[in-house]
């Protein structure tokens, strides 16, 4: 009888701590259902409070705040995203519309029955060169889309990146030349290999070349070393004219410093070899100092990239 009686009491217990626990639980999960109402619906920033009673219900607590850092994350990647793709499409209008409304007048000033022979030679070939620009600016806008799409793979191959360099550099003889420059070399007497794209290693290069002839009065110089299992290239100019803030931003889409955009420079080509770099899972940077602009390329001697 008395066994009977403290089992009917203990089972008693046992019900009332079920019952009791079943009510926490439950108060536990309305309170963070409150919570993420609240959060939801922009009434608050504040994550899940995890000073909970329950281990497993702190626990659930804690995965929901990792998943609102993780949406919070690629909410402002997206934001970022199309405040970039607004960008990229309002200077890519611009830079169309300009030199079409610029070929388009030289056109109708060629037209007119009033200007002589040598007068309508120099419009069109004013307009031919306009052309000429749209047609690289539209040449590598499509290079870089395609550069950044997901289908578009490289190949994995040994590069001795020393003798691109000298390659690179040899092409760009004339105009080197034409700017009266002798561009300063460093290079190790020793080869220096990669595992990569052999096109999209002398892409990144050419564009940083021509970047630096462009922009640059003075010499340029150019220099490879493989430190650390890194090889380093680094190509430096003098830029009187640049700030900190357009060392920052030289690699995004349509950025010039000068913002004439004149000539037949389209604002693309560190975009394109940032791309390639990020694409070969190489680092590309650039540094301002005394007046003088290094990009350095950065690339690990042979280890294979991820496609």
């Amino acid at each position: 009888m008395l066994y009977s009686t403290i089992t009917i009491i203990m089972l008693f217990l046992v019900t009332v701590f079920l019952i009791a626990r079943l009510f926490a639980l439950k108060k536990e999960v309305k309170k963070i259902s409150k919570q993420l109402q609240m959060y939801n619906n922009r009434y608050t920033n504040k994550k899940i409070n995890i000073t909970l009673l329950d281990k497993d219900i702190e626990n659930l607590g804690l995965e929901i705040n990792k998943l609102m850092d993780l949406y919070v994350t690629e909410n402002r990647k997206r934001v970022h995203f199309e405040h970039e793709q607004q960008q990229a499409i309002a200077n890519m209008s611009h830079d169309l519309r300009t030199p079409l409304t610029s070929i388009i007048g030289y056109l109708q000033l060629a037209e007119d029955e009033d200007v002589s022979d040598d007068e309508k030679k120099e419009w069109l070939l004013i307009a031919k060169n306009r052309a000429k620009r749209l047609e690289i600016l539209l040449k590598d806008f499509f290079e870089l889309s395609v550069i950044e799409s997901a289908d578009h793979h490289l190949k994995s191959e040994r590069i001795n990146i020393k003798n691109v360099a000298i390659d690179v550099l040899m092409s760009f003889y004339d105009r080197f030349n034409e700017k009266n420059m002798k561009p300063v070399v460093h290079m190790p007497e020793y080869d220096v290999i990669i595992i990569s794209d052999n096109s999209a290693v002398t892409r990144v290069i050419e564009n940083l070349v021509s970047n630096a002839i462009t922009h640059s009065e003075g010499n340029i110089v150019i220099s490879l070393e493989e430190k650390d299992a890194i090889a380093s290239l680094v190509i430096k100019n003098e830029a009187q004219t640049l700030t900190e803030q357009d060392v920052n931003q030289m690699f995004d889409r349509f950025y010039m410093a000068d913002q004439s955009r004149l000539g037949n420079n389209t604002g693309l080509g560190l975009s394109i070899a940032k791309s390639f770099m990020e694409k070969m899972n190489g680092k590309i940077t650039g540094q301002l100092n005394d007046e003088q602009l290094s990009i350095i390329c950065e690339w690990k001697v042979g280890e294979k990239y991820r496609n």
